[in-house]
């Protein structure tokens, strides 16, 4: 039989075989070189090449020598990358190496002249430190400036930029650029309405831990994802009119949001986990908030969400609901004090077909949200003689996804709950956490044993299946 066995691969073309490795992660495609002599040098032809330092400094808190000898290994492998290139033209090139010195900036503007000279659409050079908190910005002024040679390449569609210095003026010579990510810079409110002018084609813009913005002002008929992650200094909020922005992410501390024209948003992501604060005022801002995406048919909300939410004056639904929401998350630790939350966005969103619920994300639960009067009574604790079951868990909330699950807690309660009394629910997915115990022991085992437990409650659909992946 083994004789009869047709190797498709040794009929196709070297440049067939480049195409195909092409699509696999940088690592991957190394790794061929060692599936036969003939691919031993085809992968030094892959057009997305990715020379990133983590690869071969893997624990950022190994001594200081280490992690030279460490360093001085990823710039040898990237050298001789770059030297042995086989490739005309490459279509992405990314470059991670944290913290540079005076004496490594020939090598990086090296790499980059590289990645100019073989036209590459897509550029990202990530030069921060895996070490840097999520809060602060001292010492993390950008020491690497983007090249002049870089501005010249006028074909580029898509540039990332973390801890790199860059000029704003000379982004308008990028004729065709859609996509720009920055991370970890200075960014004032003048010089981001400037970099916005100057792209006039962007469709897709990610600040990502900027500092001293102020206000983000986004005015764009062209834009249609935008991103702004953990970004400080934004005490002006946000202000956005881009009439065909379809997905929306936004998390930091709770701001001031000014939406505008978003008809033809269909994604948001709202995570206020880094607020500080909890008030009962703060509610009515979170409820304008939503009623300003009621067009969005995938919302994402965070456990500070979950917790404010209901201080509105309208504490138990969004009024009008959220009608075309399909796909609901929840990131939660499903703690008594978001359960009202919980039931405010299924009563929100009565056509909702997928509700996910993270519970392996960081959550913090305010003590301080003491308006609750009786939590006792919440249907999910199944206390109360009278259980309010939605609208959506009788006619549209067909799965229920679980990523995190350990079985403790009110988890029990509140999956007993779906399965009790969603008549239409069909799929119960459960991811089971990878934590560990206290003192480092695998919990596997007992988390499994929780797992169990879920097929000896009542289900209202006698066809539900309870999974794990």
């Amino acid at each position: 039989m083994a004789k009869n066995k047709v190797d498709m691969f040794s009929n196709l073309l070297d440049s067939i075989i480049i195409i195909i490795i092409s699509f696999l992660p940088f690592k991957e495609a190394a790794r061929t070189s060692k599936l036969s002599k003939r691919w031993r040098h085809l992968w030094r032809s892959t057009k997305n090449i990715e020379l990133d330092e983590t690869l071969f400094v893997k624990n950022p808190q190994e001594s200081l020598e280490i992690k030279e000898n460490q360093r001085k290994l990823f710039l040898d492998f990237a050298h001789s990358c770059i030297q042995n290139y086989s490739g005309s033209t490459a279509h992405k090139f990314r470059l991670s190496f944290s913290k540079p010195n005076d004496c490594l900036f020939s090598d990086i503007q090296n790499f980059i002249q590289f990645a100019v000279t073989r036209k590459v659409k897509i550029l990202e050079l990530d030069f921060s430190d895996p070490m840097w908190n999520e809060v602060g910005v001292d010492n993390r002024v950008p020491v690497i400036e983007l090249p002049m040679c870089v501005y010249q390449h006028a074909d580029l569609e898509a540039i990332k930029l973390v801890s790199c210095k860059f000029s704003v003026p000379e982004f308008g010579k990028f004729h065709v650029l859609k996509s720009v990510s920055l991370g970890w810079v200075q960014l004032t409110t003048s010089s981001l309405s400037a970099l916005l002018s100057n792209c006039m084609l962007l469709e897709i813009f990610s600040l990502n831990e900027c500092w001293d913005l102020g206000q983000i002002t986004i005015y764009s008929s062209n834009l249609r994802t935008l991103v702004i992650d953990k970004c400080s200094s934004l005490e002006h909020g946000v202000i956005i009119d881009a009439q065909n922005l379809r997905v929306f992410k936004y998390s930091g501390p709770l701001i001031a949001f000014d939406l505008l024209d978003l008809d033809a948003l269909v994604e948001a992501d709202l995570d206020f986990g880094l607020q500080a604060e909890f008030s009962d005022q703060f509610g009515e801002i979170l409820y304008g908030l939503l009623s300003q995406v009621l067009c969005v048919r995938v919302l994402s909300v965070c456990s500070y969400m979950l917790q404010e939410i209901p201080t509105a004056e309208e504490p138990l639904s969004l009024k009008p609901p959220l009608n075309l929401v399909h796909h609901l998350t929840l990131k939660t630790a499903l703690d008594v004090k978001e359960f009202h939350g919980i039931s405010f966005f299924l009563n929100s969103c009565p056509r909702v077909e997928t509700l996910s619920i993270i519970l392996d994300e960081p959550t913090r639960i305010f003590d301080d949200n003491s308006w609750l009067q009786d939590q006792g009574e919440h249907q999910f604790l199944g206390r109360s003689e009278y259980v309010i079951v939605y609208a959506c868990m009788k006619s549209s909330l067909k799965v229920v996804e679980v990523k995190g699950f350990k079985g403790e807690g009110n988890e029990l309660l509140v999956l007993q709950y779906f399965i009790t009394y969603g008549s239409v629910l069909e799929r119960l997915y459960i991811s089971i956490s990878n934590d560990k115990g206290p003192n480092g022991e695998d919990m596997g085992l007992i988390y499994r044993q929780n797992f169990m437990k879920l097929y000896g409650f009542e289900k209202a659909n006698p066809n539900l299946f309870i999974l794990i992946r």
